[in-house]
This record gives C-alpha cells, structure tokens and sequence, in this order.
C-alpha cells in the first residue's frame, strides 16, 4: 500500500486532541463547573477508613482534643510545639477585647434577627478595627485569624442579647473562670448562656466537634473562599465572602430542624414512629448511604462522654434507635447529623448551633484561602457570549 496515501502520526494525534478539546468544551458549557478539578489541597485527604489533615490522622488529632492545636496545624501546615501552642493560647486569651462601639452596635440589633445572620455581619464589623489593615503578608494574615477567633465568641454574645457593661471603651476581657477553659470550651459557655462553667467532658467535646468540623470537602462557601482568595489578596474578604455563602445556604436552618427534632421525641419507641410515618419521603438530613467517613464515628464515641442525665440519655436513645432504623435501610448518619447530636446534648440552644459549625469552618476557609493564595492559580472561568443582534441579522 502507498505510504504517502496515510495521514501522518502528528496529524492523527493532533485530530484526536481537537476531537477531545471539542468534547471537554461541550461537557463544560452543558454542566458550568460541575465536576471540574480546580486544583489539589493538603489540607484535608481521605482515605478507605481514614480522614487526614495536613498529614495528621484525625483519630490522632482527637485523642486529647485541642481546638487550638489544630488550628495552628491548618494555618502553618504542621504542629505546633509545646511553647508555640502555649503562645497561641494566650494571644488568642489576649486578643478577646473588642471595642465598645462595635458591641453596642450589635447589640441594638432587632431582637427578632436570626442568629446565624450575625455571624457573617460580626466578621465584616469586626474588619473595621483591625490593627494593621494594609499588611497582606502571611504572617498577617494568621494573626488576623487568631484574632478574629479570639473576638467572635464575645460580639457574637451580645449580638445574640447578652448585656454590654457601661462606662468603658473596650470590652471582653476574660474571667478567671474562662481562662481556666479552652477556646471551644469559652464559645460553649457563652452560646448557651449558661453561668454553669463546662465541665472537662462537656469542655473535650466541643473542641472534638470544631475539630471534626473543621473542614469539608469542597462546597460553596469552600470554593467562595478560594475564589476570593484568589482574586483578592486581603484574607478578610474571602472569610466574609464564605460566611455569606454558608448563612444564606442555610435559610432552612438543618442543623436546627435535627436538634428540636430530637429534643421532641419523647422516647425510642416515638423516634421509630415518626420514621415509619414517613415512608415514601426522602431521606432527612443527616444520613447519606455511605458511611466512610470517621468523623461521624468520632463523635457517636464523644456522645457517650455526655451522658450525665436522665434527659440526655433519652435524647441519646432516640438517636440510637433511628440511625438503627436507618442503618437497616443503608443510610447512615453523617458528622453533621452527630454533631447536631452533639450540641443539642451540650445544651446549644437549636438556633444557635449552625453558628458553632461556622466559627469551626472559619477555620478551614482561613486555611483554604491562604492555600490558594499561595498556588498563585487563578480560578475565573471564562464564559461564551451570545452573538449581538448584528451579527445575527447579518
């Protein structure tokens, strides 16, 4: 056969490359950005049985639960020391001061207000008194984060009605009482209104809830960070940006819904009830027919840490007996089902339990942001025009 009559390889391989170009494109304007890989992360990795951050095993990381310690490890990428986790403690004690003005303008929002509402509005307030606004370095950026974390709780209480003490400039300054405690175990106090100082069992679940809350694979608010990230280069914009997101995604509040569910169920038996009551529905939130992630069996072991009353074993067997129905059905509970479980046995208020799973996400945002900063990707998709109506007539 003559040679000159076949095409050659280059070509071959070029018209397989145009043909390929043409499907990726056509898959790309029919689904948006749906499915597309917008870079690799570090951060979070997943694997048959096993959930890592940075590298660390999260069964590693809630042994002897540190908020704090997991916080470094997101922001810096590894542990910290000793001395490092001691001096991030007590800038993060420090750093609980706000000033006056900011708490009185929370604090005459109306009563009426959603909670969770505040929470995106208390990052942008708080933006306002931040020290060294035009330093965007990294190590800004960090300090800004642990700030941020450390004034949350307390703008947050008083948004939330807790009273303003006259006669000062700033306020916050904590007790005693609170600097005994942990940073997750001071957001618990104050989000429950509770003079009851949190015990070390109540103290060491908070701090593994925001651990297992942490971070998530990606969703909206995560990739609301990263664009903003990128396209910006002050980190407060994309934490704003991310709160935003998650606020208004959760219009119907879940984590409110499975919280006053539970709390309503008067026995076991009332929980199987409800569920049979509902065949033909889809499943509620909080159950998903995979069950691969440890997380969520992290938290049912914490569960049975709680379990110091008549009221919360009820609740906790209410639990039990619907994940089992479920389970026999192949759905089992997610880390979000168990941390409303959590909470509510922590007595979080049910309105105020997604604002805990936003200050925990704060700090994988933080993370993802300045990760993204750092690749130096950009994450702007570029998007066909129609034709103008000239070009159509002509």
């Amino acid at each position: 056969m003559d040679q000159s009559a076949q095409p050659a390889s280059q070509l071959l391989l070029g018209l397989k490359r145009l043909v390929n170009d043409i499907r990726v494109t056509t898959m790309a304007n029919d689904s948006g950005l749906a499915n597309v890989i917008c870079g690799t992360t570090t951060l979070l990795t997943f694997g048959d049985t096993a959930v890592s951050y940075c590298g660390e095993s999260i069964d590693e990381l809630t042994v002897l639960p540190s908020f704090e310690r997991v916080l470094w490890l997101l922001l810096h990428q590894s542990l910290p020391t000793e001395e490092e986790l001691a001096d991030s403690c007590s800038i993060m004690a420090d750093s609980a001061v706000i000033d006056r003005s900011a708490l009185t303008m929370v604090s005459h929002l109306p009563l009426s207000a959603r909670p969770l509402d505040f929470f995106p509005l208390c990052i942008s307030l708080l933006s306002f008194f931040d020290p060294t606004p035009q330093d965007n370095s990294p190590a800004a950026a960090r300090s800004r984060i642990v700030r941020l974390l450390a004034q949350l709780p307390i703008i947050l209480s008083a948004g939330l009605g807790d009273p303003v003490s006259d006669g000062i400039n700033s306020v916050g300054e904590l007790s005693s009482a609170e600097t005994e405690l942990s940073w997750a175990g001071r957001l618990l106090q104050r989000l429950r209104r509770s003079d009851d100082r949190p015990s070390a069992a109540e103290d060491a679940a908070m701090n593994t809830l925001m651990i297992c809350q942490c971070l998530t694979e990606m969703r909206p608010a995560c990739f609301t960070a990263r664009f903003a990230a990128s396209a910006t280069t002050h980190i407060m914009a994309a934490l704003q940006s991310a709160a935003t997101v998650f606020v208004s995604q959760l219009r119907n509040d879940p984590f409110l819904w499975a919280s006053e569910l539970l709390s309503n169920f008067r026995d076991p038996a009332h929980a199987e009830a409800w569920w049979r009551r509902r065949e033909g529905q889809p499943v509620p939130f909080g159950f998903s027919s995979s069950n691969d992630d440890r997380r969520a069996d992290i938290l049912g072991a914490t569960v049975l840490t709680l379990l110091g009353s008549s009221e919360r074993i009820r609740l906790a067997g209410c639990s039990a007996r619907l994940e089992k129905i479920l389970a026999a059905d192949h759905y089992f509970p997610t880390t979000d089902w168990v941390s409303a479980k959590v909470m509510t046995l922590l007595d979080i208020p049910p309105e105020r339990q997604a604002i805990v799973i936003g200050m925990a996400r704060l700090a994988g945002w933080s993370a993802q942001a300045i990760e993204q900063q750092a690749s130096g990707q950009c994450l702007l998709p570029r998007l066909n025009y129609g034709e103008s109506a000239t070009s159509v007539a002509s």
